[in-house]
C-alpha cells in the first residue's frame, strides 16, 4: 500500500478532497481515522455519499487504523488518510503506525483555539499532539489545495 497523503481537515470529505486532493494523488482509497465517526452510522453514511466515485472509503478508529495499516491492508493501492485533528494520527503513531508528514487543511475556529495558519485553528490538546508529532520527526505543513504553497507549521503548532 502506498500512503500518498496524510491530511488533517475537520470537514473530512468535501469538495476539495473529492475534486482536488484525491485526483491529485490518484487516490484509490480514502481512509478516515476518527474514533467518533467510526461509531456513528449516520455520519459514516453521509461521508460515503460524499466519497468520490473513483475511491473506496474506509472509516476506522485510530487503533483499528494502526492495526490494519500495520498488516498492510490494501497492498498496492494508493491511500489518502484523512483525520479531523492530529490526535488520532498521534495515537496511530503510539500504536506502531508512524507517518512521516502531515498536511494540514481546514481546522475550524472553535472556542479555546488559536490560529496556526490561515484556515487552521487548534486547541491546547491538538497543539500538544502536534508538538509530540514534531518531536517524533513528523513534518507538518499547511496547504489548503494541491496547487497552494506549502507553509511549514513547525513554529506555529509547537507548544515549546
Amino acid at each position: 500500500m502506498a500512503i500518498v497523503e496524510v491530511r488533517i481537515d475537520d470537514r473530512l470529505i468535501h469538495g476539495q478532497v473529492s475534486n482536488l486532493w484525491a485526483p491529485h494523488f490518484g487516490a484509490e482509497r480514502l481512509l478516515i481515522v476518527d474514533d467518533a465517526v467510526a461509531r456513528d452510522e449516520d455520519r459514516k453514511a453521509i461521508l460515503k455519499f460524499g466519497c468520490p466515485p473513483q475511491c473506496k472509503l474506509s472509516i476506522f478508529d485510530a487503533a483499528t487504523a494502526a492495526e490494519k495499516l500495520g498488516r498492510k491492508i490494501d497492498e498496492g493501492i494508493k491511500v489518502m488518510i484523512i483525520a479531523a485533528s492530529p490526535i488520532p494520527l498521534l495515537r496511530m503513531h503510539e500504536l506502531g503506525y508512524p507517518v512521516s508528514s502531515i498536511t494540514v487543511g481546514n481546522m475550524s475556529r472553535r472556542e479555546g483555539t488559536r490560529q496556526v495558519a490561515n484556515l487552521a485553528y487548534a486547541d491546547d490538546e491538538e497543539l500538544a499532539a502536534f508538538t509530540k508529532l514534531l518531536d517524533l520527526g513528523v513534518q507538518i505543513a499547511f496547504q489548503p489545495t494541491p496547487t497552494s504553497r506549502r507553509e511549514d507549521l513547525t513554529a506555529a503548532v509547537s507548544t515549546k
